[in-house]
């Protein structure tokens, strides 16, 4: 029991006392009134000072001595305040003792709900701590996440790009390797072609001087210039016929000195 229902006790037997006072000066003076009278004189002069004392200085002296001096002990309050009541006048002992059991009872269920509120409000604060710690480590997984995406898909752009380039530069590489085949080709076909031609004209040009040779007559007979495929053999059927072709051949090679029948294309002979 704490200061407050001390004090509660304490005024509540003093104004019990104060009754039971008021009560026995009421049949006191009662009885005074039965006896004779005395003198008003004295008994008014006796009458104030105990007023006095009775109303104003013990009531005055006990709140000085409760405000200032008492210092109450709560493990020792219900004993002494029954012991108090039971002195003044036997005013219900047992009231004071259930009143300070009912304020200890109220002061202990007033700590045990605070003691809850505040068990209650820690955990309300730590679930709050421990969601707002949730919602940030999801919103930074969902971050780290959307990285990630972001960057695989611009790992896969630039894969993209860069195998596009890649097959780009190969093919412009073929296509020039191609080319350039194809214009050594052309080129190499050109020069085929331009010697071929220049080939042509040289025979061409060879065989009309041979015509043109053949048409003139030698000191010895006349001149025949070989042609591509012709033997020595053919070249004296045609002119002499096959009949003496054998005498036609040996008379070739006399006349042109050789030792054997072995001709070659564009070699002048004189036919005797």
């Amino acid at each position: 029991m704490g200061n407050n229902s001390y004090y509660e006790s304490v005024e509540k037997n003093r104004q019990e006392i104060s009754i039971d006072k008021n009560s026995a000066l009421s049949r006191a003076a009662q009885r005074q009134a039965q006896k004779p009278r005395p003198n008003p004189k004295k008994n008014k002069s006796l009458l104030m000072p105990a007023l006095f004392f009775i109303f104003i200085l013990i009531p005055v002296t006990l709140l000085i001595f409760v405000a200032f001096l008492y210092e109450p002990d709560d493990s020792l309050t219900a004993k002494p305040a029954e012991n108090e009541v039971s002195f003044e006048m036997n005013s219900q002992p047992s009231n004071s003792a259930v009143v300070a059991a009912e304020e200890e009872e109220k002061e202990k269920d007033k700590e045990k709900a605070k003691k809850a509120a505040e068990e209650k409000e820690k955990a309300a604060a730590e679930k709050k701590q421990a969601e707002k710690k949730a919602a940030a480590e999801a919103d930074a997984a969902e971050k780290a996440e959307a990285e990630a995406k972001a960057n695989a898909e611009a790992k896969a752009i630039a894969d993209a790009q860069a195998k596009e380039k890649a097959e780009a530069e190969a093919k412009a590489k073929a296509d020039a390797e191609a080319k350039a085949v194809a214009d050594a080709q052309a080129k190499k076909e050109a020069e085929a072609k331009a010697a071929a031609e220049a080939q042509a004209k040289k025979e061409a040009e060879a065989k009309a001087e041979a015509d043109k040779k053949e048409e003139v007559p030698s000191a010895n007979g006349k001149t025949y210039v070989v042609q591509s495929s012709e033997t020595l053999y053919r070249i004296a059927v045609n002119n002499y016929g096959a009949a003496g072709a054998a005498a036609a051949v040996e008379k070739i090679k006399q006349a042109n000195g050789l030792s054997s029948n072995s001709i070659s294309p564009g070699q002048t002979l004189i036919l005797p």
